[in-house]
């Protein structure tokens, strides 16, 4: 009975993928969705704050968590809000170009159209088809791509935007962006905010209040901080900060610099994707560079 059910699962997975992917993606090609390259360009001649939702916000609204935030209706409310605002000055919504196209992925080429066939009810609700959005996906450049060979170029483009600026990087006691690597290297400082690696969103206020204390308006925030990433670049853009959503990046250049052709650890960061392999297992940092950057941490 059980392998039944194995085989019925995953014939109900090829039908998604396959045969109702095919009609459903004739209605989703007509999305405005900026591709990579659109959305790079974009951010480079707008000084513009920018939220990201995936299938983990996506699942958030419809009450199913992740691994490093469990589902929350207060959250579930604020990202239905966020999705649908127009409210918020010189602010972008990015939702995955996957969604409308996936023929350029490797990983992801079979996820994506099961996913888009699969939840197409609760997508027309969520995307308004006259509404421009960026690429969720510019952030997560190498891993899903089947030809690699522009990863390095895009990359560069990414790091170009904090470029001799001053920035803030918002991020979980566990994540450690920018930690031995140079993705910062060009920024003219760099200062960190920390908080909860896992259910960030039940400190909330705390860390909003936190950023408004100790960042100007003047400086680039990045936010590395899961669903939570995504309330905060709307409030701060509605403060009149800038702020951008850059989710996994680090991880995702630490793979590009491995080569790496499966999802891998990396060392003294947390990977929620290999949690239950060890991805959270990542001890102390007592990088000195790391340390004196650190702002204020509103886990102590």
């Amino acid at each position: 009975m059980e392998n039944l059910k194995r085989i019925y699962r995953r014939l109900r997975k090829i039908y998604y993928a396959y045969i109702k992917a095919w009609f459903v993606y004739r209605e989703t090609d007509k999305w405005h969705i900026l591709d990579n390259w659109e959305t790079l360009e974009y951010l480079s001649s707008h000084r513009c704050s920018m939220a990201r939702y995936g299938d983990g916000e996506f699942g958030i609204m419809g009450g199913v968590g992740n691994g490093f935030q469990i589902a929350d209706n207060e959250l579930s409310n604020r990202l239905f809000k966020v999705l649908g605002s127009n409210d918020a000055p010189n602010f972008m919504i990015g939702v995955p170009y996957p969604l409308k196209y996936f023929k350029d992925l490797r990983n992801g080429r079979f996820f994506w159209p099961e996913y888009t066939s699969r939840h197409i009810k609760q997508l027309r609700k969520y995307i308004n088809p006259k509404k421009i959005y960026l690429n969720t996906q510019v952030t997560r450049f190498y891993f899903e791509r089947a030809d690699k060979s522009l990863c390095e170029e895009h990359f560069q483009k990414l790091k170009n935007l904090w470029n001799d600026k001053d920035i803030v990087v918002v991020e979980g006691t566990m994540t450690r962006s920018g930690v031995g690597n140079d993705l910062y290297d060009n920024a003219k400082s760099v200062r960190r905010i920390l908080g909860y690696s896992e259910n960030a969103f039940y400190h909330y206020d705390e860390m909003l209040d936190t950023i408004v204390k100790n960042v100007s308006k003047e400086q680039l925030i990045l936010l590395c901080y899961g669903m939570t990433a995504t309330v905060l670049a709307y409030d701060l853009a509605k403060l009149g900060y800038w702020a951008m959503d850059i989710g996994h990046l680090d991880i995702e250049y630490e793979w590009m610099k491995m080569g790496a052709t499966d999802r891998a650890l990396i060392k003294g960061k947390h990977v929620n994707e290999l949690k239950e392999v060890g991805g959270s297992d990542v001890g102390s940092c007592e990088d000195p560079v790391y340390q004196n950057q650190i702002i204020a941490d509103i886990t102590k």
